[in-house]
């Protein structure tokens, strides 16, 4: 006791100044007590939370009864028309991509706009007609860097922001304004705005999920926005005034005035009974503007991509015209796309030579049998050469392009479900259903398979490749007033019943296309 009168006194008599130790213990034992003192507050802020909604005007609610009042509903009747004839006109604007292009291209300078145009697919297709496509490559890599550099921080940030107000009117149209005005007046109808509604008062408890709900609107509201460029982004996208802007004006302002009161805030703490009643806001937070420029660069990137396989392919199908007179060679039996679907089905490649191993087919059947072999019996057994080097470097390739000939002819026979290698393929798939090491052995066998095919490829582009040096060093000699390679052209003109320089020509014509082809499919 001693020690308690010491710490209440300061030895003269007067009592002690309050310490921190003691409102601590005070607070301690507030809290031991029941929390009388705790409800007691609650009740207090609730009372001066309501004296300030009943000084409010208009009043919106009455914390005597717990009451809404009509005014309320009056004011999300303004609402409800202003917003109601874009609900249907902006379905799902929230989500689509070409609302958050308008939004950013209307942004652009007169130096962007034509950056734009020049990487549009219309523009990148002109340019890929008369130039180059490397040079290509280069000139749109050029106008994408220019074109980026342009969206610096502060432009950036800009459309951010007018994005984000775009995000917040959007869901202030999409509010279910009309099943909250339906409590207020239950013969409301949809839409029907030249009806005089009835708005009666209700109880506060039936509207405060909606009322939360417009709650978590109503932070990111900003009344000095620049509403006018936001609804010329919306005009443009449904091509028709979407909202009023004398109307949408009015209500921004109202919302102002709103949100700084915070008349719904305590509206909706004194329904809930609960003055530290904070319903959370939603975040407007999304960035446009590197997702544009990510999708522009990347959708660039597509059409210079397409652009390239079709000038391959126009390029393939030209020289195969040249060649065969067609581009579409079907000449293998087994080594073909009818085989494919039973492999992707098992998640492997297939055959991946198709196409060039049926021109080389038809090339050796074709020319190699019949105009090369009509050529060289020309130029081979009854020529006089005065070099055996170039005589047997013909003879050695055009032999090597008919033993290749035997070669993928028993290649594509072995494919067969009757030959062995055919056999074991069905028989590895079938297996593969339960065994993975069946799956691991069928890819392992197909790249063994199409590793030959490009091999078989390859060399006949080499054997042409050497007859094609050794046909042009024939006709610069033959077109020589003293020819020095072949001493008797005109015995050997007289043998044969073509004229022998056009035939060396065309051949070599044929070899010099072939070529050509195949180093689109093997590198």
């Amino acid at each position: 006791m001693e020690s308690l009168n010491s710490s209440t006194n300061n030895g003269e008599g007067k009592p002690a100044p309050a310490t921190d130790t003691q409102s601590f213990f005070q607070r301690l034992l507030s809290i031991i007590s029941g929390g009388t003192d705790k409800e007691k507050e609650k009740r207090k802020l609730l009372k001066d939370i309501a004296k300030g909604v009943k000084k409010s005007k208009p009043r919106y609610y009455s914390p005597k009864n717990g009451s809404v009042d009509p005014h309320l509903a009056r004011y999300f009747f303004e609402c409800y028309k202003t917003f109601r004839p874009a609900q249907v006109l902006l379905s799902h604007a929230d989500s689509s991509k070409a609302l958050k292009n308008i939004i950013i291209e209307t942004s652009f300078s007169p130096e962007q706009k034509a950056l734009k145009e020049k990487l549009s697919e219309e523009a990148i297709r002109a340019k890929a007609d008369q130039t180059d496509f490397k040079m290509l490559l280069q000139s749109i890599k050029s106008d994408i860097k220019t074109f980026f550099a342009n969206f610096d921080i502060s432009k950036i940030n800009q459309i951010n922001s007018d994005y984000q107000s775009l995000s917040v009117l959007l869901d202030l149209v999409s509010f279910d304004y009309f099943f909250l005005l339906k409590k207020f007046d239950a013969a409301l109808s949809e839409a029907a705005f030249s009806y005089n509604p009835r708005f009666e008062a209700i109880n506060g408890s039936y509207i405060i999920d909606e009322l939360k709900d417009f709650l978590e609107i109503l932070p990111a509201v900003d009344h000095q926005a620049k509403w006018d460029p936001i609804l010329d982004v919306l005009r443009i996208y449904r091509g028709v005034e979407v909202i009023s802007r004398e109307s949408l004006h009015k209500l921004m302002q109202q919302m102002g005035q709103i949100r700084k009161s915070k008349i719904f805030e305590k509206m909706a703490q004194l329904i809930e009974e609960d003055p530290f009643l904070k319903v959370k806001p939603r975040i407007y937070k999304e960035k446009i503007v590197e997702a544009y420029l990510s999708d522009l660069k990347m959708q660039t990137e597509m059409l210079l991509q397409k652009i390239s396989r079709e000038k391959r392919t126009s390029k393939i199908e030209s020289l195969a015209k040249k060649i065969f007179g067609t581009a579409s060679i079907s000449r293998l039996s087994n080594y073909s796309e009818k085989a494919n679907p039973l492999f992707s089905k098992k998640m492997i490649g297939g055959y991946t030579y198709i196409t060039p191993l049926n021109y080389l087919k038809a090339f050796l059947l074709d020319y190699v049998k019949k105009d090369l072999r009509r050529l060289t019996d020309v130029l081979l057994v009854p020529a006089k050469w005065t070099n055996n080097l170039p005589s047997q470097q013909l003879s050695e390739s055009f032999h090597q392009l008919l033993t290749l000939s035997d070669e993928l002819i028993k290649f594509d026979t072995q494919l067969s479900d009757d030959e062995e290698n055919g056999k074991k393929i069905k028989s590895l798939i079938y297996k593969s259903e339960r065994d993975k090491n069946a799956t691991n052995l069928i890819r392992k066998m197909v790249k063994e398979i199409n590793d030959q095919a490009k091999a078989m490829i390859i060399n006949s582009a080499q054997q042409c490749i050497t007859l094609g040096r050794v046909l042009k060093m024939i006709m610069e000699d033959y077109s020589k007033p003293h020819p020095a390679l072949i001493l008797n052209w005109k015995e050997l003109q007289s043998r044969s019943d073509k004229n022998i320089k056009e035939m060396i020509l065309a051949v070599y014509k044929q070899l010099y296309y072939y070529v050509q082809l195949m180093q689109f499919f093997v590198k």
